[in-house]
């Protein structure tokens, strides 16, 4: 199969937390700028997002009008431009509303939208994201075939290189599915001991197993750490 590469780039707490308090202490607000300066170090063909961490970037009240819904067949819609850079959102049940203007948002100064879907979405949701240039990738009846789903982002948008950056639900989907290449972790000297904040990945209540051989550590800001693996 084709795929993309994926490298899972994450900043985190001490204790693996990738939410909560500790992004308000000085330290990890500096090292969030070393954190995205080696994501444009990356030069990734595209980032992929989970439903979650979309919605909080794209999602809004005031979304796009609908201007047709009649009943659209459930094939691929693929939008491209000069545009060579990507955002891939996976939503598999059409719950992020987004809004008309989203190509305003800064995260899209250079890059167009893909969302990944199931087929278990209306007709009103796609032409939605058609109206707004948004393409779409069906994956699955119920559920998204994440190799499916990476299968098609190489061969019908030459992605060859994804960054990872979801949230713990979606980068354990990855993980399971034994489609993480590397791992690229900047970690912040800060503890958050929060329960309810989510770490890097979920309990998965079983033992996946995955060993990685670590190819970087360097000291960063005299308290901060950068690490880098690739899966033996």
């Amino acid at each position: 199969m084709n795929r993309p590469y994926v490298i899972c780039h994450m900043l985190q707490s001490i204790d693996g937390k990738i939410a909560g308090g500790f992004f308000r202490e000085k330290q990890t607000l500096e090292l969030a700028k070393i954190y995205s300066d080696i994501s444009k170090d990356y030069n990734g063909d595209a980032i992929i997002y989970g439903t979650t961490t979309a919605q909080e970037m794209f999602s809004s009240s005031k979304t796009a009008p609908v201007l047709n819904q009649n009943p659209i067949k459930k094939i691929d819609y693929i939008y491209k431009n000069d545009k060579n850079k990507w955002i891939v959102v996976i939503d598999p049940q059409g719950q992020i509303s987004f809004y008309q203007s989203v190509y305003q948002n800064t995260r899209l100064k250079d890059k167009n939208l893909i969302v990944i879907l199931t087929e278990n979405i209306s007709s009103q949701y796609l032409e939605t994201l058609k109206s707004l240039n948004i393409s779409y990738l069906f994956t699955g009846k119920d559920e998204i075939d994440l190799r499916l789903a990476l299968e098609k982002l190489y061969d019908l948008f030459s992605i060859k290189k994804l960054l990872l950056q979801g949230g713990r639900i979606t980068n354990t989907y990855f993980i399971k599915e034994d489609l993480i290449d590397e791992l690229s972790l900047v970690v912040s000297p800060v503890v958050s001991g929060e329960e309810k904040q989510p770490n890097i990945f979920k309990d998965c209540h079983e033992y996946i197993g995955q060993t990685f051989d670590l190819k970087q550590s360097d000291l960063l800001m005299k308290s901060g750490f950068y690490l880098k693996y690739v899966r033996k």
